[in-house]
């Protein structure tokens, strides 16, 4: 069971959030190790937001079942099919996908980091 102390805001509006349920994660570990997590939902309590979030640990991440370390593995290409099992190693599609998210995802960080230095810093 994953829980959470903190009182997180809306990463949409900013509203504050109310606990809503929990559902059930696969998180796929190196090895063939799965593990059944339990993850906090929460919705927020701004009437015209109502958004609901998972508040995923920092093992997961959001729409991938695969634990962070082996994308990150598979990102850096030091995944090996010697290290995993051969029902856990994920397939070439999914480590293309994985890169690609990973390229967009560093540019869209660059870009976004371009632009706050030239706001606050006036670069």
């Amino acid at each position: 069971m994953v829980t959470s102390n903190e009182d997180p805001i809306c990463p949409v509006c900013g509203g504050r959030h109310r606990k809503k349920d929990r559902v059930n994660r696969i998180n796929k570990k190196i090895g063939g190790r799965t593990d059944r997590l339990r993850i906090e939902r929460r919705t927020c309590t701004n009437e015209s937001c109502r958004k609901t979030h998972r508040l995923l640990p920092d093992i997961c991440i959001p729409y991938k079942h695969y634990n962070s370390g082996v994308i990150e593995d598979g990102i850096d290409g030091t995944l090996n099919e010697e290290a995993l099992c051969e029902e856990a190693y994920p397939s070439e599609s999914a480590l293309y996908r994985w890169r690609e998210w990973a390229k967009k995802f560093r540019e869209n960080a660059e870009g976004q980091i371009r632009s706050a230095a030239y706001r606050i810093l006036d670069l």
